[in-house]
């Protein structure tokens, strides 16, 4: 594989990157097996109609036959819908997907729904304000707080009573405007970096999870960022997406930044051609998501060189989340196909060979792997 400098990096990468509104997010870090060698899918389900929600003006979404899809490779048992199956209702419009400790988050238009990891028995379902998953929301843990992006506010939870600890309000957005929504979360070294959707925004705010307060921000990165990640060498991963605006001079390039968190410093920053899918996952010392041709592309931060992943010639339709396996190096991808049929979980092997597939629910969002 070529050796490549990081500002070249980005030229090999070709078409990179696309947007997808399935997915959400970041990738939030498990710190529990609560279910060891489960593999978690998320689903939807089916977009079939708005709702005006008199409060706030907004159309709220609502869907239908979403699902929570658990299976065990080691036996083999796939349960189509562990959320129903437990609760006897489905789950509707879930986004975001995230294990802590024992416990299960789903994030839904409306709502955090907190199931137990295990049974995905209903604990508790905490109300949040619809501006909170005008994007997907960005979900993040650390040290017992459960953090939630949206509208300009990251809201810090407890997560053992489910309180709200603590507001942080991220001000105005680079051109004196109020910043109108985050997607992505990311920790690293102590801090918890928030994307800035904003039109035109170059920020990524810190905050200082030690104090809760924020910390100087990034300001360098590619505008509007949405979905971002850390790997395991303390690398934020940032995606832009492209927004031509009709051609006007408001529009740009998307393309990915990575901000060494130890410096706070954007160690690449390249725009690239237009971006449509922002489905990112990074594990280790690699960072996963996809060109404009549905490839998937493995980006190795130690050597700064980027591969295609799938060595075995498997194709995807529309993917919306990857999930990367830290015990053995496997890689899962979902994909939704279209907005009313099953989708499909391809799992590939630590060398990008197909292992096996499964048939998901309706618009799979998000992976997560218990180990």
């Amino acid at each position: 594989m070529k050796i490549l400098t990081p500002n070249s990096v980005f030229i090999a990468f070709g078409l990179l990157v696309a947007l997808a509104s399935c997915h959400k997010d970041n990738m939030a870090p498990a710190t529990g097996s609560p279910a060891t060698g489960s593999i978690y899918v998320l689903n939807s389900g089916e977009l079939n109609a708005y709702t005006l929600d008199t409060a706030s003006g907004e159309n709220v979404p609502h869907y239908t036959a979403g699902s929570l899809m658990n299976y065990n490779p080691a036996s083999k048992k796939l349960i189509a819908d562990q959320y129903s199956m437990a609760n006897g209702t489905p789950i509707s419009g879930g986004t975001n997907l995230n294990i802590y400790g024992s416990k299960m988050y789903i994030i839904s238009f409306g709502a955090i729904t907190v199931i137990d990891a295990k049974t995905s028995k209903l604990i508790n379902q905490v109300k949040i304000n619809i501006h909170n998953v005008n994007y997907p929301a960005g979900v993040a843990f650390y040290k017992g707080n459960f953090f939630l992006s949206g509208n300009g506010i990251v809201t810090v939870y407890d997560t053992a009573t489910f309180a709200v600890k603590k507001t942080i309000n991220l001000g105005n957005g680079d051109l004196g405007n109020p910043v109108v929504g985050d997607a992505g979360l990311a920790v690293a070294n102590g801090k918890l970096y928030v994307a800035d959707v904003f039109f035109e925004s170059s920020t990524v705010w810190v905050i200082d999870l030690a104090t809760l307060s924020l910390d100087a921000p990034v300001t360098n990165v590619i505008p509007e960022t949405t979905t971002m990640a850390a790997d395991g060498n303390g690398n934020i991963y940032a995606l832009s997406p492209f927004d031509d605006d009709a051609g006007n001079a408001w529009g740009y390039n998307g393309g990915l930044t990575i901000i060494n968190s130890n410096t706070n410093t954007v160690s690449v920053s390249q725009t690239q051609v237009p971006l449509h899918n922002f489905t990112l996952a990074a594990q280790g010392n690699f960072a996963y998501f996809f060109n404009n041709s549905n490839q998937l592309i493995a980006y190795n931060s130690i050597t700064h060189t980027c591969a295609a992943f799938v060595t075995d010639g498997t194709s995807f339709i529309n993917p919306k989340c990857i999930a990367a396996n830290p015990a053995t190096g496997e890689v899962y991808i979902g994909d939704a196909k279209d907005k009313i049929s099953n989708g499909t979980l391809y799992a590939f092997d630590k060398t990008g060979k197909l292992e096996y597939t499964l048939t998901t629910g309706i618009c799979p969002a998000q992976i997560m792997v218990a180990n």
